[in-house]
């Protein structure tokens, strides 16, 4: 989403390392003024989720370039609030870092609880991944116009998940609904294993979820795939078409995630976070991992870009939040 925005290994290592020669070569000696102690990775996800497993090798591959402890503190719910409280309130000095995602954005379009422009300075996105249209194994929907079918002829009977009102797979489920004209029954869970842990079970009938969950289960025969929401098709999964494909106009979508933050922290270090994380973010090390997880590198070509990415998320959810209610 927006590729404008991001620039892939070889234009990154390129630019990080014209910019920064002393992070790349220590040795020549740079009096690096950041770190100065651990630092810590606040993600308002549960364990296991693909916020977390984005992370966690990102922390692995820059401890040995800050030379401290590079920790991931995960504190999920309340629609994001527990883990932004827990990053705003630490020093604004950088040594806490805030994961963002869409679905951030999103939350705040309908609930209003926070402003991510005026608590948070945004680094860099560091990760793309695909979101998938899952269904369960044993559905009957084969493809995107059976489930469209059965919708339109039942109307709330379709059970769908998020994990909570406002979050970016209520909100492209909604702009999903828009297109293909039928309405559907709304259950939320707390986090992305829950709500896969619901369709598994066949709690739910329909889940927009991102695509490592299915490399998990569709080989298993647990859960189907029927289109990919980005605007082209995933080679590890080259025979599923991608929603447009199928004849529904909405708009094509990846997830991203990335780091900020607090507003205050100077300047200087949001350079230098920036400088590592770029350069971290694309090691052979990481592309192999994220691979393995169906995710990719992403990095903003600066942090204004990437504080223009968090904007435009914010107006698309704007525009589809239109008429939800936060109680619902």
């Amino acid at each position: 989403m927006k590729d404008r925005l991001v620039i892939r290994r070889r234009e990154v290592l390129a630019g990080v390392a014209a910019s920064c020669m002393g992070f790349a070569l220590p040795s020549l000696g740079q009096d690096r003024q950041f770190p100065k102690r651990s630092v810590r990775f606040v993600v308002p996800f549960a364990p296991g989720g693909a916020a977390d497993v984005a992370t966690r090798p990102l922390a692995k591959e820059l401890e040995p370039v800050w030379k401290q402890p590079v920790l991931v503190d995960n504190r999920p719910g309340g629609l994001f609030m527990i883990g932004l409280q827990a990053a705003l309130q630490a020093p604004a000095d950088g040594h806490t870092l805030m994961y963002l995602t869409n679905s951030m954005a999103a939350v705040q379009a309908v609930h209003k609880q926070y402003d991510l422009s005026r608590q948070l300075i945004p680094v860099t996105q560091t990760v793309s991944f695909p979101m998938v249209m899952l269904v369960p194994g044993n559905s009957p929907f084969k493809t995107v116009k059976d489930l469209v079918a059965y919708a339109r002829e039942h109307p709330n009977k379709l059970r769908y998940s998020s994990v909570g009102v406002g979050s970016t797979e209520h909100l492209k489920t909604a702009e999903f609904q828009k297109a293909a004209r039928f309405e559907a029954d709304h259950i939320p869970y707390k986090s992305g294993p829950d709500m896969v842990m619901g369709l598994l079970s066949a709690q739910v009938d329909l889940t927009l979820t991102a695509a490592n969950f299915a490399y998990t289960y569709a080989p298993k025969g647990q859960v189907r795939v029927l289109a990919v929401l980005g605007s082209q098709r995933i080679k590890e999964m080259p025979d599923v078409p991608t929603l447009r494909e199928t004849g529904f106009d909405v708009s094509p979508f990846n997830f991203w995630s990335g780091y900020a933050v607090k507003a205050g922290t100077p300047a200087s270090a949001v350079q230098q976070i920036y400088q590592d994380l770029a350069t971290a973010a694309v090691t052979p090390f990481m592309n192999e991992t994220l691979a393995g997880l169906g995710m990719s590198p992403a990095v903003s070509k600066s942090p204004d870009a990437f504080a223009k990415l968090i904007a435009d998320e914010l107006a698309w959810a704007m525009e589809q939040a239109k008429g939800i209610d936060p109680a619902s």
